[in-house]
């Protein structure tokens, strides 16, 4: 009866260490899909690097974990929003508001970032009024809540060598609850490394077979391990 357990019991070890081993062997190496646009690299000590070559360039570098039939992804950099700070004075009328966006580059040329305010929800209807690096806006509504898209320019080359440029980057968002008649000083805080980095947090793949699937969206793209 012991034999039979001990047996056993070095049946089901044997079993799991295939299965894993097996993972481990699958998931190691370079994954990419159609045209290279989405490429994994997976190493032996559970980092990856990930490369995105289309319009805009993107790059990650973190850790991988493999439970069952997913893997796992968490990058190392976990920061996705630019700082953002703020502070009201009086204003000298009741029937607008001026907003002063100061850009802190950081040593970097301010006018290589354009900030698209989004006021209580909605892309505020003076972008027009947009300027590179700081300037200065004057509102006619309250504002309750406000963050920025920016935008990195101009266009560099990078990775296939194709003119791309980069996603863009959100703010934190503050909820200054600014009345008429209140100004607003502002200062974005330029994290220029976020500018092309793609962020994992706990993203899942799906192993199917020998390829994994990368789900963007509501799109799925099919990786295959490159030989």
């Amino acid at each position: 009866m012991k034999i039979r357990f001990t047996y056993f019991l070095f049946t089901v070890i044997i079993f799991f260490l295939f299965v894993c081993c097996r993972n481990i062997q699958l998931i190691n190496g370079t994954y990419s899909g159609k045209q290279d646009s989405h490429v994994f690299v997976f190493s032996t000590d559970s980092t990856f690097k990930y490369e995105h070559h289309a319009m805009w360039y993107s790059e990650s570098f973190g850790i991988w974990r493999n439970i069952g039939n997913s893997i796992y992804l968490n990058s190392i950099n976990q920061i996705d929003k630019l700082p953002i700070e703020y502070s009201k004075v009086a204003n000298k009328t009741d029937s607008s508001s001026v907003i002063n966006i100061n850009v802190n580059s950081q040593g970097k040329p301010q006018k290589d970032y354009v900030c698209l305010p989004i006021i209580n929800g909605d892309i505020a209807h003076f972008f027009y009024a947009m300027e590179r690096g700081s300037y200065s806006i004057e509102s006619d509504v309250s504002i309750d809540s406000i963050y920025f898209n920016v935008t990195k320019q101009p266009f560099v080359l990078r990775g296939t060598g194709y003119k791309m440029g980069y996603d863009d980057v959100k703010t934190e968002t503050i909820y200054p609850h600014l009345s008429l008649g209140e100004n607003i000083d502002i200062t974005i805080d330029i994290i220029d490394s976020l500018f092309g980095y793609k962020v994992f947090k706990n993203e899942e793949l799906k192993i199917k077979g020998s390829n994994l699937i990368y789900k963007v969206g509501d799109k799925s793209y099919k990786l295959h391990l490159k030989k």
